[in-house]
């Protein structure tokens, strides 16, 4: 390996063809692995650990790779004849991810998969699946500029490139767009029964299948929803900025009124917001961000209201805080092993006060 080649790629200067002599490289001495070879070993020693780690730049570097390795296993569906190569890398990548040492790495990812990728694929159309794990949130753009967040336990399934008059994406759970404007090809999200179709415009769509609520937020531009049944669209409405539009796929209503976008797209950027909303509300989405179950124990619970905002506390704290300002108590269950070897979730049980304490 060449020390001028190794550098060149690291600081992100390689022509394609560099790139594809550095992995070639890579793939024809297996056996000279990152912690082994010398010229490896020597960069990652000189890399000067912060004093102070940057825990959100490391989780959205982490997010930023998990991404960049469902593309990886994605596009091993379309191009096989380059998978082999990206196997090969996936492990290393997962290991070197969970370690968070390296600022590098992002760029490593990025170069070898949306560089390189690009010009090897540009040509292939192929299905892309994201994934946001559970108590994860994934941000990452597409190749029309879009910007996208997938809130944790969301998956989006679209074509790449877009084809097609419309740029179409499938989404199952929560998300957040910032639209690049293209006035000669729509952006439309696809849940299982409606669709929000916009040109230049950020807004949040959240559709988990496990809630009866459809829900878009605009916090800019415009949107118009629409159903999606057996095929066919029928426009439904056409929303304003600051405007929200909540469909109860259960009884077949909806509604449309004024909102503050913050509190509905907030969680993007770590927030978790509640302003005067009712505990069922609450324990919905609390039982996401934590990955937790949560139940209320006492039906005249849900008529309550919360306002507070949470950004790095534990569940714990959460808890305590909602038992200090609310008339309830609660019990917290461990996760226990399950007869599959799987395991259960941990469950909270929220009751009146004077109830079940913890």
């Amino acid at each position: 390996m060449d020390k001028n080649l190794l550098n060149r790629y690291t600081a992100n200067q390689c022509s394609p063809k560099e790139i594809d002599e550095f992995f070639n490289w890579v793939e024809k001495h297996p056996e000279e692995k990152a912690e082994g070879n010398p010229l490896f070993r020597n960069y990652w020693n000189n890399i000067e650990m912060a004093d102070t780690p940057d825990i959100e730049s490391s989780q959205k570097r982490l997010d930023r790779i998990h991404h960049i390795i469902n593309l990886n296993q994605a596009r091993q569906k379309a191009a096989k004849d380059f998978a082999g190569r990206k196997v090969k890398l996936t492990s290393w990548f997962s290991k070197a991810a969970a370690i968070l040492l390296i600022p590098v790495l992002t760029l490593f990812v990025y170069t070898r998969f949306f560089q390189s990728g690009s010009y090897l694929l540009s040509d292939l159309s192929q299905d892309i699946e994201i994934v946001a794990p559970p108590a994860s949130r994934i941000q990452f753009e597409l190749s029309d500029g879009t910007k996208v967040w997938l809130n944790q336990g969301s998956k989006m399934i679209y074509s790449q490139p877009f084809t097609g008059k419309t740029r179409t994406v499938n989404l199952v759970g929560e998300g957040y767009f910032d639209v690049a404007p293209d006035k000669t090809k729509p952006f439309i999200v696809e849940t299982q029964k409606m669709a929000v179709k916009a040109v230049g415009t950020s807004f949040n769509v959240k559709a988990y299948a496990d809630n009866p609520y459809f829900e878009t937020t605009l916090e800019s531009g415009k949107v118009i929803i629409s159903t999606e049944v057996n095929g066919s669209s029928k426009e439904v409405c056409t929303m304003s900025p600051n405007e929200q539009f909540v469909l109860n796929e259960t009884t077949n209503k909806y509604s449309l009124k004024k909102v503050n976008p913050e509190k509905y797209v907030s969680w993007k950027d770590g927030l978790l917001m509640f302003q005067d909303d009712r505990l069922d509300e609450v324990a919905e989405r609390l039982s996401r961000w934590y990955n937790v179950k949560i139940t209320l124990k006492d039906s005249e619970l849900s008529s309550l209201t919360y306002t507070a905002t949470f950004i790095d506390e534990t569940l714990e704290q959460a808890l305590e805080m909602m038992k200090f300002v609310l008339p309830v108590s609660f019990t917290v269950s461990n996760k226990y092993k399950l007869p599959d070897s799987t395991f259960s979730e941990k469950e909270i049980l929220i009751y009146k006060k004077g109830g079940k304490t913890n």
